[in-house]
């Protein structure tokens, strides 16, 4: 008996002592959409010199987790316009080292109707405009060096200039 009530106020300890409720990570995300244009380079043949790159949208989200605000991820698709459409995605790793200054690189590819792989780094300037929402200006460089659509022996860098809003989902 004596046994049992020993066990017993033990195990009363042991759940008060324990935390009340266990608590996940949250997980923060935000809308993000952009305008891009600029220049590229690198070609051979009837695609040496510089010239005008595509404009492209991107629509995408990016995302931390609370334990760890300085650091995101990022993923969007890629649409090229004029003068035939393009498809293609692209994943980031995103540190916002300053509340309104991120640095970013990731992988970039555009897949469809042709295919071009290759990097991307940059750098966002976020400008608060209301809660949870930023306009977004970002000089970025892609560099593709691997795809069926690249010149022999080359690869096609192009420095661009993007701009547009992100918005807080949750």
């Amino acid at each position: 008996m004596r046994t049992s009530f020993v066990s017993a106020l033990a195990l009363a300890l042991v759940a008060l002592a324990a935390p009340s409720r266990a608590e996940a990570q949250i997980l923060h995300t935000t809308a993000a959409a952009d305008v891009i244009a600029g220049l590229e380079g690198g070609g051979s043949g009837y695609a040496s010199g510089v010239r005008r790159t595509r404009t492209m949208l991107r629509a995408g989200v990016e995302g931390y987790v609370d334990e760890q605000p300085l650091h995101w991820f990022g993923a969007g698709l890629l649409v090229e316009l004029e003068p035939r459409a393009s498809f293609g995605a692209d994943v980031r790793y995103l540190l916002r080292f300053r509340e309104n200054m991120v640095l970013h690189a990731g992988a970039t590819a555009i897949l469809a109707p042709d295919n071009l792989i290759g990097a991307t780094v940059g750098y966002a300037y976020r400008l608060p405009l209301a809660k949870g929402v930023e306009l977004n200006l970002n000089p970025l460089v892609n560099v593709f060096f691997l795809g069926g659509d690249l010149p022999k022996d080359t690869a096609i860098w192009q420095a661009t200039l993007s701009a547009g809003a992100r918005i807080g989902l949750f």
